[in-house]
C-alpha cells in the first residue's frame, strides 16, 4: 500500500467518515454524521510537569453529497469543535464535484495545512513548516480546487480578504507517486490583514516547500524542506525561515507502530537594528496502538531547544508560543474514539 502524504492527510480527516453514521441515503446522495472524541493527559515543562487532563480537539460534523446533474454532485460539510472551551465552528463549506475536480467555498483548512509535510506526531511536531506565519491554518473565506488522478494531484486555494478582515491568500501545490515514492511541492503567499495594521506592521508571508517520502512495506520515511519569508510591507525588515523535517513511522506489530521526527529551523533576521540569527531544534518519539479503525491510544515525548516563532501541531491543535525553549522536555498520552 502506497502511503503518500496526501493519502495520510486524507486518511486523518476521513478516519471519522470510515465509521460515520449514515443518517440519510437515497439514489441521489447521502448524508453522514461523524466525529472524534479525544482525551489527552500532558506533563509539560511550562506547567512544571504537573499533570493536565483535557478533551483535546474533539469534534463532530455532518457531510453530504448529492447528484444534481449527470456527472456533477453538490457537496457540503459543517464541523463543530467540542473541546474544553465550548462549541465552535471549525469548518463550513459547500461545493461541486465532477470528473474535472472538486471546488469548495467557505471556511476551510488552508491548502498548505491539508497537504502538510513530514510530521507524523500527535502532539509536538510541525515546528519547521513555515506556512503558518501569517495565514494561520484556516481561512474563513476560501475557494479551493482539488483534482485527484491515479498518480497525480493538484490543489489550489484562493483566500478572499473580506474587506481586510481576512488574509489575502494564494496557494498552489502539486504532487504524485512514482512507485513507492511520493513527491509534492508547493508555493503560497499570505498578505496582511487589518489586524496586522493595527499592531503597527503590515505582514506578509511568502513560502515554498518540497516533500518526499518513501514507503518500505508498512514503514514510512519522509523529508520536508520549507522556506518562508515573513516581511513588513511598510519597511524592509524581514525574517527568513529555512526548516528541515525528517520523520518516520515503523510498524513493529500488526496494530502497533513507533514514530519519530527531527526538526531543525533556522531564522535569519534582515534589516533590523540588531540582526540576530536564531535556530530551533525539536525531537519527538512516540508509540501508537490502533485497536481497530475506530479506537486508538498513543504516547509521545518531545525535546525542544532554541528559539521559535511559534507554531501549532496539526495532530492536537495546540499552539506553541513564540520565544526561547531552553532544553524543554514534554510528555503526553492520548486516546481517540471515532464514529
Amino acid at each position: 500500500m502506497k502511503k503518500t502524504l496526501l493519502a495520510l492527510a486524507v486518511a486523518s480527516v476521513a478516519a471519522t467518515s470510515v465509521n460515520a453514521a449514515e443518517i440519510y441515503k437515497s439514489d441521489d446522495g447521502s448524508v453522514d454524521f461523524y466525529g472524534q472524541l479525544r482525551q489527552e493527559l500532558r506533563f509539560e515543562e511550562k506547567n512544571d510537569h504537573d499533570a493536565t487532563l483535557s478533551s483535546g480537539s474533539s469534534r463532530m460534523g455532518i457531510s453530504g453529497q448529492y447528484a444534481i446533474t449527470e456527472g456533477v454532485d453538490v457537496v457540503g460539510l459543517v464541523e463543530m469543535g467540542v473541546g474544553d472551551n465550548g462549541v465552535d465552528n471549525r469548518l463550513h463549506y459547500v461545493g461541486f464535484a465532477g470528473d474535472y475536480g472538486t471546488v469548495t467555498f467557505g471556511k476551510q483548512w488552508v491548502v498548505a495545512d491539508q497537504v502538510y509535510g513530514a510530521d507524523y506526531s500527535y502532539f509536538y511536531g510541525g515546528s519547521a513548516l513555515g506556512y503558518y506565519l501569517v495565514s494561520d491554518y484556516r481561512h474563513d473565506s476560501q475557494v479551493i480546487y482539488n483534482f485527484d488522478a491515479e498518480n497525480f494531484w493538484v490543489k489550489a486555494g484562493w483566500g478572499l480578504n473580506d474587506s481586510d478582515s481576512e488574509n489575502d491568500l494564494y496557494e498552489l501545490f502539486v504532487g504524485g507517486n512514482v512507485g513507492d515514492l511520493g513527491l509534492h511541492a508547493g508555493v503560497g503567499y499570505a498578505g496582511e490583514t487589518e489586524a496586522d495594521a493595527n499592531l503597527g506592521a503590515k505582514l506578509e508571508n511568502t513560502f515554498a516547500e518540497v516533500t518526499a517520502e518513501y514507503a518500505l512495506g508498512d514503514h514510512l520515511i519522509g523529508f520536508t524542506y520549507y522556506f518562508a519569508e515573513l516581511a513588513n510591507q511598510d519597511g524592509n525588515e524581514s525574517i527568513d525561515q529555512n526548516g528541515l523535517s525528517l520523520a518516520g513511522v515503523f510498524q513493529v506489530a500488526e496494530k502497533t507502530a513507533l514514530y519519530g521526527g527531527y526538526e531543525f529551523t533556522m531564522y535569519q533576521a534582515n534589516n533590523f537594528a540588531n540582526d540576530t540569527d536564531e535556530d530551533f531544534t525539536l525531537v519527538y518519539l512516540g508509540v501508537e496502538h490502533k485497536f481497530n479503525s475506530w479506537a486508538r491510544v498513543y504516547a509521545e515525548y518531545a525535546y525542544s531547544d532554541g528559539t521559535t516563532l511559534g507554531y501549532t501541531n496539526q495532530g492536537s491543535d495546540v499552539a506553541v508560543d513564540a520565544g526561547p525553549k531552553d532544553g524543554e522536555s514534554d510528555f503526553a498520552i492520548g486516546a481517540r474514539f471515532y464514529w
